[in-house]
């Protein structure tokens, strides 16, 4: 399994705010860079020899997830949690359903930012719609 460097998440970060707009705080535009720290030991932890997050789906979940509701940067989370989602479902064989169309992301990262959204139903989401290719 491949997963995201801390350089990786940063890049996304800073190639939305160039591609999309928004505010960057040199040096990498952290808000809580301990909250990335985390992410990046969680989604690999393991407890008891079995990983805690076992699906491709859990995993582009946690990322999506942590980094929208724990605002790891002063700004572009949404952007960059889902990016970091689809580059790690990408880098290890997977990506949404071709039916999934930028109005059901925009709705579903929508409903994850406001809090309508738990982590459980995220990983659903990310379940249902997520397809070997």
């Amino acid at each position: 399994m491949i997963y995201l460097t801390k350089q990786q998440v940063i890049r996304l970060n800073i190639a939305t705010i160039k591609e999309h707009g928004g505010n960057f705080m040199p040096p990498a535009n952290f808000l809580h860079e301990e909250n990335l720290d985390y992410l990046l030991e969680a989604v690999q932890a393991e407890m008891f020899g079995a990983p805690l997050y076992p699906t491709i789906a859990d995993k582009a979940a946690l990322y999506c997830y942590n980094i929208i509701c724990n605002h790891i940067f002063t700004d572009g989370n949404k952007r960059t949690g889902l990016g970091a989602a689809l580059v790690f479902l990408n880098l290890n064989g997977y990506d949404l359903r071709l039916t999934i169309t930028d109005s059901i992301l925009t709705t579903f990262i929508l409903k994850v930012a406001s809090g309508q959204s738990n982590l459980d139903e995220c990983k659903a989401w990310f379940m249902e719609n997520s397809v070997e290719i």
